[in-house]
């Protein structure tokens, strides 16, 4: 602002025109002194209502009425429907007037005499470009704190050492402490007026209609909405820009052409797989075949592209989970027991994705989360199969799928009791299939017996856990058990070292007449109707007559039985019993079944069955 500069009006008109005048001028601060500054009435308006929270009619009537009282120093122009202001910052602006008279180009290309020019093109003129003028525009922040209308945010004092020179350091020193010592006045900065900011939309909404309230913390957030908002991110990413960026489990790298990989690197991975016998660490094959250390700058982006150009082949497959990425071959021997198809399995533990699985009533999920370990009891089924339903509390413990399309996982269970492990492979649920753990058999034939209760813990590493049962002194029982040659159900003498379940325990005493049961093939065992039938005509307690059957049996001995056939929840079993009318509750926990009538070709096929097993 010029010292000469003056005000006109009343002291309310001066004031506000200083102010007008010095916001101006602050914005054109980086133009040429004698440049045109312009600004619109509306843009004075809004601001100046913001700040002295007054009307915006009001403001814009008295700036127009102090901008006229000043008009040696404001020019005013009406522009259709709004008012245009022009000042400079040196006062009122004045266009600028060149002086031609002596300029070389007038002497050259007007003289008295002219030369005869034969083409006016090959004439080359000079033109001065147009000054450069500052438009109207939002006053923003920054220019606000310049004119000193808003506070300047304080910015961290940074320390610099200077090094001078022996013979100046004296008098340095001695400036330094008369500036110290002379009295600064302090300077008066006005109170910043508050400014009310719009209310923000904290709630976004999915593409499931799931609407998320993100002023909640971000623990909060990533505890309940953490897979959601992962599915959700990653749909986007492969959907906007998957020429550019490419998805492995929760990483994003950019496009990897996998030109480092030939058809003799996954050869030699592929080879390298099957010598071993089992699924291998990512990091173990970069290691052994690639000789890549960790200590390489690139390691991580080529351990990503290893992953997912492995990923992209048919002959390898994914069994590992976050933080240990396995992979698998065709070709690898089975894990677990080759009775077990899983198409069969599937459709046997469906019972529980239908919904009937009760494996919370004594323990929630987030109980197991934070214990890290989930405790149960063996049935028949599952000693006998060494396979473990895969039930809403055991989810809670094992980890889940890394990749959308992931089957199934390999997990490695190490029994610290005897020093021994299993791998173990984990079928993920799909549809209306349920899920289910293998691979325990020899584990649970070698320590363990029906009933017996183990305890499954997670460990430091996400594909690794312990296995372990409480201990006690042997014990000689006569146990049930599946004699191979027969394909049928016997009691053998059985010593056992580990603490059971008594009510679970299959010994002759409790359950003599579980012999008779049929071991159905694992495609009949599916149809729970059919089973619950053929286990309560075989424990049941016989009430009828010759001709009309009828037996008796309580819910405890039923869940038992039905478990040696196949896996079932006492809510899968109620369900059964509750389907049909031959099922009829005596008591609470005593229920009676009538048996349809016997047709002669029933008999018959009983009959030749009775032969077949004389035989």
């Amino acid at each position: 602002m010029s010292e000469n500069t003056s005000f006109h009006g009343n002291p309310e008109q001066r004031a506000l025109a200083e102010q007008v005048y010095h916001v101006m001028t602050t914005q054109a601060r980086l133009f040429a002194i004698d440049s045109p500054i312009r600004q619109t009435l509306a843009n004075l308006a809004d601001y100046f209502s913001a700040q002295h929270k007054t009307d915006r009619a009001q403001v814009a009537q008295d700036i127009d009425a102090a901008i006229r009282e000043n008009d040696d120093l404001f020019a005013r122009e009406e522009r259709e429907d709004d008012i245009m202001y022009t000042t400079s910052r040196v006062g009122a602006y004045k266009p600028r007037v060149e002086d031609t008279l002596h300029m070389f180009r007038r002497r050259l290309h007007e003289p008295e005499h002219p030369l005869p020019v034969d083409d006016i093109s090959v004439v080359v003129t000079t033109t001065r470009p147009a000054l450069t003028t500052v438009e109207p525009v939002f006053i923003s922040d920054y220019w606000q704190q310049q004119a000193g209308v808003t506070p300047t945010p304080a910015f961290p004092t940074i320390e610099t050492a200077v090094i001078l020179p022996d013979e100046i350091e004296d008098e340095v020193e001695q400036e330094v402490e008369l500036v110290a010592e002379a009295p600064v006045a302090p300077v008066p900065v006005a109170a910043p007026a508050p400014v009310e900011r719009p209310m923000l939309n904290t709630v976004i909404t999915l593409p499931n209609g799931l609407q998320i309230d993100l002023r909640r913390s971000v623990d909060e957030l990533m505890a309940q909405y953490g897979t959601t908002l992962a599915t959700q991110l990653r749909a986007s990413i492969e959907r906007a820009i998957p020429p550019r960026l490419v998805v492995f489990g929760n990483q994003v790298f950019p496009e990897v052409g996998g030109g480092g990989f030939g058809k003799n690197d996954l050869r030699r991975i592929r080879d390298y797989l099957l010598e071993a016998g089992e699924p291998l660490l990512d990091v173990q094959i970069m290691q052994d075949i690639f000789r890549y250390s960790q200590n390489r700058p690139d390691y991580e982006s080529f351990r990503f592209e290893l992953n997912y150009r492995l990923s992209r082949e048919k002959d390898f497959e994914f069994v590992g989970v976050e933080g240990a990425r396995l992979w698998n071959t065709k070709g690898m021997p089975p894990i677990g027991t080759k009775r077990l198809k899983a198409s069969e399995m599937g459709q046997v533990m469906g019972y529980i994705e239908e919904g009937f699985d009760d494996s919370l009533v004594s323990q929630t999920a987030d109980t197991i989360r934070k214990s890290g370990s989930l405790s149960l009891i063996l049935s028949f089924f599952e000693w006998e199969y060494g396979a473990l339903p895969f039930t809403r509390a055991m989810a809670a413990l094992m980890p889940t799928a890394l990749l959308p399309d992931q089957r199934t996982t390999v997990l490695r269970f190490e029994a610290p009791q005897h020093y021994t492990s299993a791998l173990v492979e984990l079928r993920y649920p799909t549809g209306n299939r349920g899920g289910w753990l293998q691979g325990l058999d020899g584990f649970f034939r070698d320590y363990l017996i029906p009933g017996a209760m183990i305890t499954i813990s997670r460990t430091e590493n996400q594909h690794i856990f312990n296995i372990t049962y409480e201990e006690q002194p042997e014990v000689a029982d006569r146990l049930l058990v599946v004699d191979e040659k027969k394909n049928k159900l016997a009691f053998e003498n059985v010593s056992y070292y580990c603490v059971v379940d008594t009510d679970m325990l299959l010994n002759q005493a409790q359950y003599g007449r579980l012999r008779n049961l049929k071991l159905f093939p694992m495609g009949e065992r599916r149809k729970g109707d059919a089973m619950i039938e053929h286990v309560f005509e075989t424990i049941g307690d016989p009430i009828g007559t010759r001709s009309e059957p009828r037996y008796r049996t309580t819910l405890e001995k039923l869940l038992v039985a039905l478990n040696v056939l196949r896996p079932a929840s006492k809510d899968y079993l109620l369900h059964l019993l509750k389907e049909s009318d031959r099922f009829v509750p005596e008591t609470a926990t005593v229920w009676t079944f009538t048996p349809p009538p016997v047709t002669a070709e029933d008999e018959e096929e009983d009959e030749e069955i009775y032969d077949d097993d004389d035989e």
